[in-house]
């Protein structure tokens, strides 16, 4: 049976009407998006139509479509008032209505809207600068400032992004290109010929490029600051420089390094250093040449735990796997196929002074090559290098680039340099299988030390102003604990009251939660202990649990202060793999906590003592939220690696809620600090079973001077801390990792139970 005529009327009214509304919604939607209209213009159109519904319902129902004759019971009154000219009329009124608000406000009220946006883009453009986000937040500046109508906040909003700089070469000419560091390839912009100025040039790191016919293109990475007081960029005609080698300014230089800090200025002459690790390519030049044979560059004594050897017997040494003269990650006199491009590994500080003489070059100092390295631009170097675990990459294709287009000074194989500590050598910039915190360690290794991992970068000092200096031995900062002894308990109990907070709200507020096959990491934003700060503690929950797990806090290592993003977190995962929840608190000075806080190297200054007390605190509070999860539950666990290892004397006096830590590569610093941050204070008042898990040939801390002491003045009973001493360097994780993490995992399950 067919429906009444006037009821497929409304039907189809409304069907059309839906369909005109979509279509108009989206229009205004496009307008509102390429033109300057406030928010609330698409509001009112939604509101017209809404309104509009009903009328042009009652009219359907009541007219239908193309009949003369209304629908039967209507009354005469509302027969004449919902009619279809009626309707039409209604119609252009409220499209009349529309535009006259519309453009009411594109003449009137324009500016005031636009002054509004201006400054929401002028907060978020301070937001972005400072966190140190530079290129968004100079994208968003030249966004923001069409809106500004003030000459003085136009130009202060750009002051916060940008510099004037004026990029100059000599010879002049040269094509300049830019991008900012980290980028791809593809973003390099085409800024002009030198002398280039500008205006605005952006704040942060950049790589700029120079060309220019008859010259050696050049590549750079410098900070806006130092670009814009840079001398011009001297361009080499081919032949002049060393092949594959680059320019590098002298001037006076310190070593920021960790227990180097103390030693003295040197003023260098320009220098030239390797632009790439030299290959197995290039190596096995030496090779063929019968490099190993010639004792014309085995000039230096090859001593050995206090014995010097003669030339045979330290050549025998130098071998391939197969017994022939070569690296050690040889065979038959030559590396594996299709690695001729990589770095050369396996070989000696020995070997590498013998092919650096052979090439006519030499090995860079302490002092040229930290020069040239920078570390205080490893939060943008390290994550362009090779580390990770994944094996050695062809030279230059990893990104990371120095100052001067050097490459993979962080990273792929460590560098040999010349100076001596005692019999081992400055090993330097860390290899692919060593953590990225090596890129700014001074870490030595024996001279006849051949992992896989100790490469060659060569130099050449044509202006030798200093080199003499900056080639001898270098003494780092030492203290004799076995003289001194700590503060009493009266002067101890003082110092505690200044890491005690209170039990404040901790405000807990979920930011971030990621899901991999084996655990949920979740980060959490919390009230810290002080200055009204907030913090956020990640928890690593392993997906397959029975129940609550047992709590592992985590004290990282100081790579931790030069990373700037969460995606780089990567806290060891055996604990998390073994069932247990790992409890990581972002510390006061790293990642988006980021402040003054240059180096973990302990030191006498206020600065570095506050931050003592505030990472205590941040410990503290991390457990006083982890321990409120249902997913957390147990005796509490310490984990520390390095930075966290030198730490954790004060961490365990203070807190009795870890009844368990486990410290990788731990020990007592060479540098003087203030007496309430000095973790050998603290050392007789820790009772928590701790376990050590050191190296041999760890240069950070010296197994005599630095590991010993540190476990000797333990507060804990005997048969409840352990010492083990791997045949390894600072980097027990890389060599020792499977005697690390099972001695770990058995520390763990002894004093914190069996896990569920």
């Amino acid at each position: 049976m067919s429906k009444p005529t006037h009821q497929s009327s409304l039907w189809k009214v409304l069907g059309i009407y839906a369909a005109a509304s979509w279509i108009c919604l989206q229009v205004v939607d496009v307008l509102t998006q390429n033109m300057p209209l406030p928010p609330w213009v698409f509001t009112l159109t939604l509101s017209l139509l809404v309104l509009g519904l009903p009328v042009a319902a009652m009219t359907a129902y009541l007219h239908g479509i193309g009949r003369t004759s209304p629908a039967a019971g209507a009354s005469s009154s509302v027969r004449r008032v919902f009619t279809w000219g009626n309707v039409l009329r209604g119609g252009v009124g409220a499209l009349a209505l529309w535009g006259v608000a519309v453009t009411g406000w594109l003449v009137l009220g324009r500016d005031s809207g636009s002054q509004w946006d201006a400054v929401t883009g002028l907060d978020e453009v301070r937001r972005l600068a400072s966190a140190q986000d530079w290129a968004p937040a100079y994208t968003l500046a030249g966004e923001v400032e069409p809106l500004i109508d003030s000459d003085s906040v136009r130009a202060q909003l750009w002051s916060e992004v940008s510099r004037p700089v004026t990029i100059r070469t000599e010879p002049e000419g040269a094509r300049v290109f830019r991008k900012y560091y980290g980028e791809s390839d593809e973003g390099w912009e085409d800024m002009g010929l030198s002398p280039v100025t500008a205006e605005r040039f952006p704040f942060g790191l950049h790589r700029l490029r120079f060309e220019l016919d008859g010259h050696v293109t050049r590549q750079i990475a410098a900070y806006s600051g130092a670009l814009a007081d840079a001398s011009p960029f001297v361009l080499d005609p081919p032949g002049s420089l060393p092949a594959g080698m680059v320019r590098v300014a002298g001037g006076l230089v310190s070593v920021f390094a960790p227990g180097l800090e103390q030693v003295s200025p040197v003023e260098l002459g320009d220098y030239f250093m390797a632009a790439h690790e030299v290959t197995n390519r290039e190596y096995k030049e030496f090779v063929d040449a019968e490099g190993y044979g010639d004792p014309v560059c085995w000039v230096h004594p090859f001593e050995d735990d206090g014995e010097t050897l003669e030339l045979d017997d330290a050549l025998a040494r130098f071998t391939d796997r197969t017994g022939r003269p070569g690296p050690s990650t040889w065979e038959v006199g030559g590396y594996p196929d299709g690695a001729a491009d990589l770095p050369v590994g396996g070989v000696s500080w020995y070997e590498a002074e013998a092919y650096a003489c052979f090439r006519g070059q030499a090995l860079p100092t302490v002092y040229h090559w930290f020069h040239e390295a920078d570390p205080f631009s490893s939060n943008f170097v390290v994550p362009q290098s090779n580390f990770g675990d994944s094996g050695l990459v062809p030279v230059g294709s990893a990104g990371g680039v120095s100052q001067d287009g050097v490459f993979d000074m962080a990273g792929n194989v460590r560098e040999w340099a010349r100076n001596a500590v005692g019999e081992d050598r400055f090993n330097l910039g860390g290899g692919w299988n060593d953590l990225p915190y090596a890129f700014n360690d001074a870490v030595t290794s024996p001279a006849f030390d051949r992992s896989p991992s100790n490469g060659i970068r060569l130099a050449s000092y044509p202006d030798t102003t200093g080199l003499a200096a900056a080639s001898a031995p270098i003494v780092p900062q030492f203290r004799d604990y076995s003289v001194e002894r700590p503060v009493s308990d009266e002067v101890f109990e003082a110092y505690r009251q200044a890491y005690a907070y209170d039990d404040t709200p901790l405000d807990p507020r979920v930011v971030s939660s990621d899901t991999t096959a084996s655990w949920i990491r979740e980060g959490v934003e919390i009230d810290a202990a002080y200055g009204g700060e907030r913090m956020t503690v990640f928890l690593f929950i392993p997906r397959e649990r029975n129940g609550p797990a047992q709590p592992v806090v985590y004290f990282p290592g100081s790579d931790d202060i030069y990373k700037t993003s969460f995606d780089e977190l990567a806290p060891p995962d055996f604990p998390v793999r073994s069932g247990r929840v790992l409890v990581y608190p972002v510390y006061k000075g790293t990642f988006n906590r980021a402040d003054d806080l240059q180096s973990d190297i302990q030191d006498e200054s206020t600065l570095y003592r506050d931050h003592v007390v505030a990472w205590a605190k941040d410990l503290g509070r991390a457990l006083d939220y982890a321990l409120t999860r249902p997913e957390v539950e147990g005796s509490v666990g310490y984990l520390g690696v390095s930075w966290g290892s030198a730490m954790a004397p004060i961490m365990l006096a203070l807190e009795p809620r870890i009844q368990a830590a486990v410290l990788i590569v731990g020990g007592l610093a060479m540098q003087e600090t203030q007496p309430m941050v000095d973790p050998f204070n603290f050392l007789p008042r820790v009772t928590t079973p701790t376990l050590m898990v050191n190296a041999k040939f760890d240069s950070f801390f010296p197994v005599e001077t630095a590991q010993r002491p540190f476990f000797d003045n333990l507060g804990v009973a005997e048969p409840d801390k352990k010492l083990i001493i791997t045949e390894s360097n600072h980097f027990v994780l890389s060599f020792a990792g499977d005697l690390a993490i099972g001695e770990a995992l058995a520390w763990f399950d002894r004093y914190l139970g069996p896990v569920r």
